[in-house]
C-alpha cells in the first residue's frame, strides 16, 4: 500500500487539514475518534464534503443519509468511521434496498441484518447506500435505475461492478471502507478497477442472514490498506482461521486466460512482477495450468448464480411489484426466461457439478499453500457494454467471460479470494493480482497482501 495512507496523525485533526481526510483510514480514524482528536460528527461532516465534491461526476453514491443512525460507541474498533452500504443484502430495517432495479424502488429492510448491527456495535456510522447494477448480475454498475457508475481513475471507464458505486466511493475518499458483496467476483471486481484491497472471505466465514446466495455469495467491505481489511474481519468474521505456515509459502501462479481468449500482455506482467516480489520475499512460486476446467466451470456457475436473480424477482413481485418492461431491464427479462425453463434436476446437476469443481481445485493445490492469477483478464472495463440493455446475450457473456474468467471459481468453491493492487497499466487505471486460497486461509492471504507492502 501507498505509505501515506497508513501514515497516523501525528497529532492533527482531520477537521483541520482536510486532505488528511482522504489519506487516513479507518484504522486511524477510529483511532483518532477514541483520543478524542477528532469526532464522529466532524468526520461524517468530511464525508458529506467529499461526497458533494464527486458525485456528480462518479454517481456512486444513490442516497445519502439526512438521520444516520447514532454513533452506539466512541470506544469501539471502528468508532465513528464513516462508512456505505451497498444498494443490495445487509441494511438497517426501514432503509430503502433497490436492488438497483426500478421493481425495488420501493422495497425496504424489514430488519436490521447482523452484518449492519456488528458493524454498527463496534462504532461505525453509516452515511448513505452505493449503487448496484440490477439484481447485482453485472460486471459494471450501470442501472435503468440510476444510471452510469464512473471510475475515479478514468471517468470514461466503469468502476467495475457488481459492488462499483463501493469501490468507486473508497477510491474518491468518500469513506474509507465501504460495503460489498461477491457472488461472482463483485468484491474483487472493483476492487482491481479502482485500486483497492478487495478480500471475499471464504463460505460461511461472515453470517449472512439470507444464507448467502446458497453458498456462492459473500459480503465485506473494500477498503485502501490491508490492515483496514483485518481489521473489519475482526468485526464481522466467525469461526477458527489457519494460521500462516512458519515457513516460505509455495505459491501456485497461473497467467493463461481461463476462458481461452487472447491474454492482456499489462496484465500478465503485472502478475508476474508480483510473482517475482513473492520470490524476493523467500516464496516459491511454481507455474501451473488452469486447475479446473473453465467450460464445465461457467456450465455449472450460470445456473447457481442466475437462479437468485429469479429468486430476487420473485419475492418484489410477491410483495406487490409487477414484473414488466417498465420495471425490468431487457437482459434481465432474458434471463428470466432462460432460468424459468429449468428444472429441478438442472438445478441439482449444478450443485453436484460444482461439489466435483471444488475437488478439482482441491486436488489441482494440492501441495500449494495458495494460488496466484490476475484478478481480471483486462485491466479497463468500457463503459455501456455490460450494462442491462445489451442486445446481444450471448455477446454479453462472451465479454463475461474474457473480462473476468479467473473469479467464478472461488464463489463455487467457497475459498476465500483476494484482490490487491499490482501497479498501472499504460493509461495509468489500476491493476490487481488475485490471491485464493484453501477454506480457512483469510489470514494467510491478509498477510501475504501486506508483506508485499
Amino acid at each position: 500500500m501507498d505509505s501515506t495512507k497508513q501514515t497516523r496523525m501525528s497529532g492533527r485533526s482531520p477537521d483541520k487539514d482536510r486532505s488528511d481526510y482522504q489519506q487516513l483510514d479507518a484504522t486511524d480514524l477510529a483511532a483518532s475518534v477514541r483520543s478524542g482528536d477528532v469526532s464522529p460528527a466532524e468526520l461524517a461532516e468530511l464525508a458529506r464534503e467529499r461526497y458533494l465534491a464527486t458525485n456528480d461526476d462518479l454517481n456512486a453514491i444513490v442516497e445519502w443519509y439526512t438521520d444516520p443512525t447514532p454513533v452506539s460507541t466512541t470506544t469501539g474498533p471502528l468508532a465513528g468511521v464513516p462508512f456505505l452500504v451497498k444498494d443490495y443484502g445487509s441494511a438497517e430495517a426501514g432503509r430503502l434496498v433497490q436492488m438497483g432495479s426500478r421493481l425495488g424502488v420501493n422495497n425496504r429492510a424489514t430488519t436490521t441484518a447482523r452484518f449492519i448491527s456488528r458493524l454498527q456495535d463496534a462504532g461505525a456510522q453509516i452515511l448513505g447506500r452505493t449503487a448496484a447494477p440490477e439484481f447485482v448480475q453485472h460486471g459494471a454498475t450501470e442501472s435503468q435505475l440510476n444510471g452510469i457508475t464512473r471510475n475515479p481513475h478514468n471517468l470514461e471507464r466503469s468502476p467495475g461492478g457488481s459492488s462499483g458505486g463501493a469501490g468507486a466511493a473508497v477510491a474518491a475518499g468518500v469513506v474509507p471502507v465501504a460495503h460489498g458483496s461477491d457472488c461472482a467476483g463483485s468484491i474483487r471486481i472493483p476492487a482491481a478497477t479502482c485500486g483497492l484491497v478487495g478480500l471475499k472471505p471464504g463460505l460461511q466465514r461472515i453470517r449472512l442472514d439470507d444464507g448467502g446466495w446458497g453458498g456462492i455469495a459473500n459480503e465485506f467491505v473494500l477498503s485502501r490498506t490491508v490492515r483496514d481489511s483485518r481489521l473489519f474481519l475482526d468485526v464481522l468474521g466467525d469461526g477458527p482461521y489457519s494460521a500462516t505456515p512458519d515457513r516460505p509459502l509455495r505459491i501456485a501462479m497461473n497467467t493463461d486466460h481461463w476462458s481461452g481468449a487472447d491474454e492482456d500482455e499489462e496484465v500478465v506482467a503485472s502478475t508476474r512482477a508480483t510473482a517475482d516480489r513473492l520470490r524476493s520475499l523467500g516464496h516459491e512460486i511454481v507455474v501451473v495450468p488452469p486447475p479446473v476446467d473453465y467450460e464445465k466451470l461457467m456450465g455449472t456457475f450460470l445456473a447457481l448464480f442466475h437462479k437468485w436473480i429469479v429468486h430476487d424477482v420473485d419475492r418484489l413481485v410477491a410483495s406487490g411489484g409487477v414484473e414488466s418492461d417498465e420495471t425490468l431491464e431487457p437482459l434481465t427479462r432474458r434471463v428470466l426466461a432462460r432460468l424459468r425453463r429449468l428444472t429441478m434436476e438442472d438445478t441439482l446437476e449444478a450443485e453436484v457439478a460444482g461439489g466435483e469443481l471444488t475437488m478439482d481445485l482441491e486436488r489441482a493445490m494440492e501441495g500449494f499453500d495458495l494460488l496466484l492469477t490476475p484478478t481480471l483478464a483486462r485491466s479497463e472495463i468500457p463503459i455501456g457494454v455490460l450494462a442491462g440493455d445489451v442486445d446481444d446475450y450471448d455477446e454479453y457473456l462472451r465479454l463475461n467471460d474474457e473480462i473476468f474468467a479467473y473469479n467464478y471459481l472461488f464463489n463455487v468453491s467457497g475459498w476465500p479470494s483476494m484482490s490487491v493492487p499490482a501497479g498501472e497499466n499504460s493509461n495509468g487505471m489500476p491493476i490487481g493480482v488475485q490471491l485464493s486460497a484453501a477454506l480457512g486461509s483469510e489470514h494467510v492471504l491478509l498477510d501475504l497482501a501486506e508483506s508485499l507492502g
